[in-house]
């Protein structure tokens, strides 16, 4: 048996039905594994909102995915609409228009940046 599997296995399996789910790790629950000793997350990022770690896992046959935000004092976990694995550009502007926002301003300076190198 894998406890670490099961424990976050049933977890995605609510955040699928309720859409988010907070678990606090000082919850009376006396096993509460990380989430990559699961094996169905892997690191990640995620807009900064004060967490220590984010963790995402691919839903197999479907666009979503599973991102957990992690904080000092609890796991924030949620369904994207689009996993930025397999809808990466989908996911920047719907889930995260604050980093489709700052990714497009660096790619216009970077371009100002060069075209002003290229005209010397």
């Amino acid at each position: 048996m894998n406890a670490p599997y099961d424990f976050w296995n049933q977890v995605v399996t609510d955040v699928l039905v309720e859409k988010k789910a907070t678990i606090y790790k000082s919850d009376d629950i006396e096993f509460i594994p990380r989430p990559e000793e699961s094996g169905l997350f892997v690191r990640s990022i995620g807009e900064p909102k004060g967490q220590i770690a984010d963790w995402r896992s691919s839903i197999p046959g479907s666009i979503r995915g599973i991102h957990v935000v992690e904080f000092r004092d609890r796991y924030e976990i949620h369904v994207d609409r689009f996993d930025p694995a397999k809808k990466p550009i989908s996911h920047l502007l719907l889930e995260s228009p604050g980093s489709a926002i700052l990714i497009g301003a660096l790619g216009l300076f970077v371009a100002f940046l060069g075209g002003s190198f290229f005209k010397r």
